[in-house]
């Protein structure tokens, strides 16, 4: 991790009582913790815009069913402007999920997706209501995802993904007409970039479900590919409860073709690598009967 800004580090501290340090760094702001709150400054040239606002709400609506999420205790703007939130520090440790714990995790995402909303698409950065961004479910992947064929302009051979892997374009275009139809299904309140740091877990048990800041309304299957990419078809079916169907594995192509583009954007070659073979991996279980 690089050394935090002293200029930040010091707007940060002025923040919390006790003594601060540098956390984390993600994508759209840096993160700095006392030990017991977490402060959290947006970027001052960020790739996307960080959205404070609509995680603390989402997280507020989650703790009012019973599921673990930090509490907000400030937002706000730093005098040049940059937004900030102020929030309770969950800390985890290094024992491995239980059953138990598993199993509390797939009843955090099960919760999210019965959030009441409207729209569709990126959820909008606010406090009061969860409303997505777009008023139909092409506009809704547009808002969410990159470059993910066929719901962007360009033609296939356009983008990023067949660059990376030619061989990938002709069972891609077969599924056109299927990838159009994931537009027509049901939504809910998404989650969208379930990785292993979206969670926290203390003895075994989950401690906190995190980071709204994607939230998106857009078909379940976007979940469940989500984790199907971050951590395997098997884990993935055993917190969805049941087998994933086929919408899954068509949702899986879009992640596929987003997280390829973002590869290319951000010179990542490992992440190229990982698009790849999870497109593979979702034709195949496309190309398998009942798949």
């Amino acid at each position: 991790m690089t050394a935090a800004d002293p200029a930040d580090l010091k707007l940060a501290a002025a923040l919390m009582p006790g003594r601060t340090r540098l956390l984390a760094r993600g994508a759209t702001c840096t993160v700095y913790t006392d030990g017991v709150q977490v402060v959290r400054l947006s970027d001052p040239n960020p790739g996307k815009a960080a959205r404070f606002r609509v995680d603390a709400q989402v997280r507020r609506k989650l703790r009012e069913l019973g599921i673990p999420t930090p509490r907000t205790s400030e937002l706000g703007h730093l005098p040049d402007g940059r937004a900030y939130s102020v929030e309770g520090l969950v800390k985890g440790d290094d024992l491995p999920p239980s059953p138990r714990g598993w199993q509390q995790l797939s009843g955090a995402i099960r919760a999210l997706h019965t959030l009441k909303f409207s729209g569709y698409g990126l959820l909008e950065d606010r406090e009061d209501i969860l409303n997505g961004s777009q008023s139909n479910a092409e506009d809704g992947f547009r808002s969410r995802l990159e470059q993910a064929w066929p719901f962007h302009a360009g033609t296939l051979q356009a983008q990023p993904l067949i660059w990376l892997e030619k061989e990938l374009h002709d069972p891609l275009q077969a599924l056109e007409g299927e990838l159009h139809a994931l537009a027509h299904l049901p939504v809910c309140v998404c989650h969208t970039d379930l990785h292993l740091n979206q969670w926290v877990w203390r003895g075994g048990e989950l401690a906190a479900f995190l980071d709204f800041g994607d939230a998106s309304i857009g078909p379940p299957a976007w979940d469940w590919a989500s984790l199907a990419y971050f951590h395997g078809w098997e884990p993935a079916a055993r917190l969805a409860g049941e087998p994933l169907g086929r919408e899954v594995a068509l949702f899986g192509l879009l992640l596929a073709f987003h997280r390829a583009s973002r590869a290319v954007i951000l010179n990542r070659p490992g992440r190229k690598v990982e698009a790849v073979a999870f497109a593979r991996s979702c034709l195949e279980r496309l190309s398998t009967p009942g798949g």
